[in-house]
């Protein structure tokens, strides 16, 4: 996730901006009792290494500032007609073009270095080389609300602010290469900082990112609750894919059969769940009711599979009440995630025209097997004149309302420590230590 990437960045560079001496940490002369420990020619391999991952950390600060504020074109302004993001993204620009170094290559990447000072550096190469799978899967401008947008911009423009007091801090090292308009660059970074930081940042932004894919919950049933809630997780996957007319009804009904069970053993550890609980139900029953007459081949059969173990298990719970509130707060996220994806299955099968409502003509079906013949039936869209009321009841009772992300609770203090760090001098004290 965003959160969890550019919070290492920040701890790696943390830990770099309160280092001083930096030719003594990378084995050069120091004290009496601090003898020199690399060579000249060593320590400029050094130099080099340390700035091909400072070379990863600016690509990322280029690709947030990017993501948070796209412009398209940048030729042909100048200082007085750029914003302070612009600004900021035109300076990285610059740099960047004019660097000489290269990408840390991977071997650099994934191997422990001796020195801690190196250590720290291939940390923050790797948070940002990890952090670059953010920005394509939720860290944009399209999917972020204005002040999630500014608080990715602020996050940037701190770590370009500790790249450029660490540059002027290595400026004795041999093989190094100064920032190219190092000024500028700070100028521009302190000024976005500023800029991107005058409201009140919104942190649920660090929930955002890239994730690996979930897996299904395999193995042996669970006992009890524990079990429906697998096969609840189980179903929830599958709904990614669009489940057919059959499957569907299927999950439909499982939903229902679900829901009542648990409500039925409900305790008094969680009172509005109950409410909950009977309003799902009798939605469901909407849903299975005006679902009868459904047809539609294309999709996929997994889901039903699933709600029928769902729904075999909720029938076989005890008769105890359920009395541990934490299992039925889970539950209850898992028919809100559920619900969801089966609104969402029933809107794109109604507008791509996947699902079709089966009705009676007057005309008996010569067709069919038997002497006693039925009347003949006709699949129609339900975007038809002729429609049922399944898509005002998926959209106005099932659907919930969308789920709020919620800031991490060391979004705040991770930033905090990131300024300290930003601002320290020799002789004060690092950050204080997690109890």
């Amino acid at each position: 996730m965003y959160g969890e990437n550019s919070g290492h960045l920040r701890d790696a560079m943390g830990a770099l901006l309160r280092e001083h001496r930096i030719q003594q940490r990378l084995g050069g002369k120091g004290t009496h009792t601090v003898p020199e420990t690399t060579t000249l020619a060593e320590r400029e391999e050094l130099g080099r290494q340390i700035r091909r991952y400072r070379e990863c950390v600016l690509t990322w600060s280029l690709q947030a500032v990017r993501a948070a504020n796209p412009r398209a074109d940048l030729g042909g302004t100048t200082v007085h007609s750029r914003g302070p993001a612009e600004e900021l993204r035109f300076r990285l620009t610059e740099a960047l073009t004019a660097s000489s170094a290269d990408l840390a290559p991977a071997v650099e990447l994934t191997a422990e270095q001796r020195f801690a000072t190196i250590e720290a550096w291939r940390q923050a190469a790797r948070a940002a080389v990890l952090g670059e799978h953010d920005f394509p899967a939720g860290v944009r401008y399209s999917d972020l609300t204005d002040q999630e947008c500014m608080t990715v911009l602020k996050d940037a423009a701190d770590v370009v602010r500790g790249l450029v007091a660490l540059d002027r801090r290595y400026s004795n090292v041999p093989g190094w290469e100064k920032l190219h308009n190092q000024g500028w660059l700070g100028r521009a970074a302190e000024t976005c900082a500023a800029h991107a930081g005058y409201d009140d940042p919104d942190y649920a932004v660090d929930r955002q990112g890239w994730q690996p894919a979930p897996q299904p919950l395999a193995g042996r049933a669970m006992p009890g609750l524990a079990g429906v809630m697998q096969a609840q997780y189980n179903l929830l996957l599958s709904l990614d894919e669009l489940p057919d007319a059959r499957s569907l009804r299927v999950v439909l009904d499982a939903q229902r059969v679900v829901t009542h069970e648990v409500a039925l053993r409900l305790g008094e550890a969680v009172p509005d769940l109950a409410l909950k609980c009977a309003t799902r139900k009798e939605t469901y029953i909407k849903l299975v009711r005006e679902t009868r007459d459904l047809g539609g081949l294309l999709g996929r059969s997994n889901a039903a599979g699933h709600g029928s173990i769902a729904a075999s298990r909720a029938q076989k719970l005890g008769r105890e009440p359920l009395a541990d509130a934490k299992p039925l707060r889970q539950l209850d996220r898992l028919f809100t995630r559920i619900d969801q994806r089966v609104c969402a299955a029933i809107e794109h099968g109604v507008r791509e025209r996947l699902y079709f409502v089966r009705l009676p003509i007057a005309r008996l079906d010569d067709l069919s097997e038997g002497l006693v013949k039925g009347r003949r039936q006709r699949y129609m869209p339900i975007t038809s004149p002729v429609q049922s009321d399944l898509i005002a009841i998926a959209r106005n009772e099932l659907r919930p309302e969308p789920i709020q992300l919620t800031a991490p609770i060391t979004a705040a203090k991770s930033r905090a420590d990131f300024e300290a760090a930003i601002n320290h001098r020799p002789g004060d004290a690092g950050p204080p230590l997690a109890l």
